[in-house]
């Protein structure tokens, strides 16, 4: 197989979540697929779902086993140190037949996943039913190394009762981050303990989803070269003062954990994962969901694919029962629903299908619409280059430094950036060697 360049440290955290997929016709595939050697094969199945996520894909797998008629059992392990197991695993030689991750492994592990590509030859999925932007990400020129599982896009979240009570439409978010700026301080009540803003010095993800919409990637392909682009860029200059600016005035709170406060009803608006939405509804929060202003970078639709891989650890009969194990996750049932479907509506996270996007139940979600009405044909790059191999190094060490010195005043915003876009460098010349 292809062998992509592997990070140092061990690839992105997989976020406890759920997902999607969708079903599709046969297209006349009969002929291309295997003959049956998967009949009576027991597969391996690796992830890190430890939540409730993880009890319901439990459930599922265990309905697999006892439904499918070839005899398949997927003998699934959950583990809370799944990156430590992977790596001891490959080390060995060894390793799972699946694993659910998040699409950057390929980066981290690239050297152990097969090319999945054949899946929609050897299976009834409808490739064209597979939102196109999605498998790109989950893919390396011509190889596609994830099936997509989850889409894990940010989105803005606004306190309805802090709108009415600021004198705010309590149904028309903020359009732009100008107008985010100047609600926050309509929305602020210091003798309340109210802010208008949530955004985290402590939250590199938000952090990152919110600046490229500024000032676009953080590293980009020149060439044929990586190129990081924090010195001199505007976009992000104007989002480090536009947070400096708020949190001087007191409008966005210098604190870690914004998603809890934004739970209790001390913030306005802010930005977050689908699971913010556990904690808003536990709490009782009059909230409306949309998706986050574009800014001066354009149209994007930033994102983390979650996805099945399959490893070179996988005979040939293996990856034949993994591949039926992943189109029975994506087909319909005689009643019109799915795994993928039955696992969205649940859990909350966006479909990567049109089909499930266009079934009834899905479109009757108002919080899956609204995560669902981003341009799918938009740049889907999550802060880099969604082929750049050191995205979690710039996640983990560049990021965090950058935003805590504009958030805690020991740098100026020039100074924090050109800060950034050293270390960045140093990041990217491991990759241009």
């Amino acid at each position: 197989m292809k062998k992509l360049k592997r990070i140092t440290a061990v690839g992105l955290s997989v976020i406890l979540a759920a997902s999607l997929a969708a079903c599709g016709g046969s297209d006349g595939k009969e002929d291309t697929k295997e003959s049956g050697k998967a009949k009576g094969t027991t597969i391996t199945f690796w992830n890190s779902f430890t939540g409730a996520d993880g009890d319901m894909l439990v459930e599922m797998v265990d309905k697999f086993n006892k439904e499918n008629k070839d005899g398949i059992t997927v003998d699934m392990d959950i583990s809370a140190d799944f990156d430590s197991q992977l790596s001891t695993a490959f080390a060995a030689g060894e390793g799972p037949t699946m694993m659910l991750s998040s699409s950057a492994y390929r980066f981290t592990y690239g050297d152990y996943l097969q090319d999945v590509s054949d899946v929609f030859d050897k299976t009834d999925l409808d490739k064209a039913d597979f939102i196109q932007s999605y498998l790109d990400y989950c893919s390396d020129g011509d190889s596609l190394y994830f099936v997509p599982f989850q889409i894990v896009g940010y989105y803005m979240y606004w306190n309805k009762d802090l709108f009415e009570a600021a004198g705010l439409d309590p149904d028309t978010p903020p359009a732009t981050w100008n107008e985010w700026q100047e609600w926050a301080g309509k929305l602020t009540d210091e003798s309340k303990n109210v802010y208008g803003s949530g955004i985290s010095y402590d939250y590199a993800y938000q952090i990152a989803h919110i600046m490229q919409r500024f000032g676009g990637l953080a590293v980009t392909d020149d060439n044929g070269k990586w190129k990081a682009n924090f010195a001199g860029n505007a976009g992000y200059e104007k989002f480090l003062n536009m947070y400096k600016a708020m949190a001087d005035k007191g409008d966005n709170p210098v604190e870690a954990d914004t998603d809890s406060m934004a739970s209790a009803g001390q913030i306005g608006m802010t930005a977050g994962g689908p699971w913010v939405t556990a904690g808003l509804d536990t709490a009782g929060v009059n909230y409306g969901i949309g998706l986050i202003p574009q800014g001066d970078a354009g149209d994007m639709n930033s994102v983390e694919v979650i996805g099945f891989a399959i490893t070179t650890a996988a005979s040939d009969e293996e990856k034949e029962a993994a591949y039926k194990f992943i189109e029975w996750w994506n087909t319909e049932n005689d009643d019109g629903s799915s795994p993928a479907l039955e696992w969205s509506l649940t859990n909350g996270f966006p479909a990567y299908t049109y089909s499930v996007q266009d079934k009834d139940e899905y479109k009757e979600n108002e919080k899956l619409s609204v995560m669902s009405s981003a341009d799918p044909e938009a740049p889907t790059d999550f802060i880099t280059d969604s082929n750049f191999p050191g995205i979690n190094a710039v996640l983990t060490d560049v990021i965090p430094e950058m935003i805590n010195a504009v958030a805690f005043g020991n740098a100026s915003v020039d100074a924090a950036l050109e800060k950034a876009q050293s270390s960045a460098d140093k990041i990217v010349e491991d990759y241009n060697k």
